[in-house]
């Protein structure tokens, strides 16, 4: 029986040139190598230009590029996707090419291509949950018929609609969503330029006992790669949920990056326009911003927001994920927020 008919075969990640999304290749690619009884697949990356430096380094990597303009080219998406078994659907807000006009867009027209191309398996990555008001929970197609989607588009509307369309067009034996909530521990190198000019974590006076959940980059790309190189029948229909080994309230987590940093607790408290514009200031995106505030849970008022650490990341890889501690015990991790260089962060 073929690869192909077990639901295993060539692997397309889109946005292949952003930071996840080309750790998700790496992964792909490397756990043929740490896992001997796998089959190396070939993986194609998925970039709108073929020739800058982050498509070069994934191109490296052993990943064959695909160049196109998904918003402009859908007989040449097709065509990619019809090369591929399974299609890796990672749509990065903190790029230059996202923004809350545009993702939902950016999501249907990959998912419409897929359908054509007769793709067997889509794993579609997203950083928001169905909310849980009442029970039992609702499902993403119910959250979206609560929203006023005539006001001003959030990404969280974004993502819920995109999730919805790929459930409605697709068998959801086809599909699998990987969710990774809350705050991802890379993000909060946007505080570092506060946090050397002020040695105090900027936090919401509004929200300090506010849970949040995290998850680290590598421990989304290995839960990505274990789906990408399993057979379709293991991971169709179903739902998990990247989270790591702890929950913390934003004053327990600002404590620990202090903590990791090797610097004296302090954190000082503000109204939210004041942290969006040392995000601003930091970032330079408004976009970005927007999309980080909302992550966090402190762009706006939501009802019933579930907090959960599950055991999702464990069950797939076998490892439970990075505590933050661990996170600032990487010498490299220290580094990027004592350089004085801007650094990148990711989706």
């Amino acid at each position: 029986m073929s690869t192909s008919i077990l639901g295993k075969g060539p692997i397309f990640v889109s946005g292949a040139d952003g930071e996840k999304a080309s750790a998700i290749v790496e992964q792909i690619l490397h756990f043929p190598q740490k896992y001997h009884y796998l089959a190396a697949q070939t993986v194609y990356a998925g970039v709108p230009d073929a020739s800058t430096a982050r498509a070069k380094q994934v191109e490296a990597l052993g990943a064959e590029l695909v160049a196109f303009d998904i918003f402009n080219d859908h007989a040449r998406a097709v065509s990619a996707l019809q090369k591929v078994t399974k299609l890796c659907l990672v749509i990065d807000p903190l790029s230059h090419r996202i923004n809350r006009s545009n993702a939902y867009d950016y999501g249907k027209k990959f998912i419409d291509a897929a359908k054509e191309a007769n793709i067997q398996h889509i794993i579609f990555l997203t950083p928001f949950s169905p909310l849980d008001p009442v029970s039992p929970p609702v499902t993403p197609s119910a959250e979206i018929s609560m929203l006023n989607l005539n006001e001003p588009q959030t990404f969280r509307s974004q993502f819920m609609l995109i999730e919805s369309y790929l459930r409605s067009q697709f068998d959801s034996r086809c599909t699998t969503i990987l969710r990774y909530p809350g705050i991802l521990h890379q993000h909060l190198v946007v505080f570092r330029k506060y946090i050397m000019e002020h040695n105090a974590f900027p936090v919401p006076h509004r929200y300090l006992e506010n849970t949040v959940e995290t998850s680290n980059m590598l421990d989304i790309a290995r839960a990505v790669a274990c789906i990408a190189h399993s057979p379709v029948s293991r991971h169709g229909n179903q739902a998990y949920k990247v989270t790591g080994p702890q929950l913390l309230t934003l004053q327990e987590l600002s404590t620990r990056v202090l903590i990791g940093l090797r610097r004296d607790v302090a954190v000082n408290t503000m109204d939210m326009p004041t942290l969006k514009q040392i995000l601003c200031d930091s970032i330079g995106n408004e976009e970005h911003v927007v999309f980080l505030l909302e992550m966090w849970g402190l762009q706006q008022k939501l009802h019933g927001r579930r907090f959960e650490v599950t055991r999702d990341l464990e069950a797939l890889t076998g490892q439970s994920g990075k505590t933050l501690n661990e996170f600032f015990e990487d010498d490299s991790v220290f580094a990027s927020f004592m350089s004085a260089n801007p650094c990148p962060f990711v989706a």
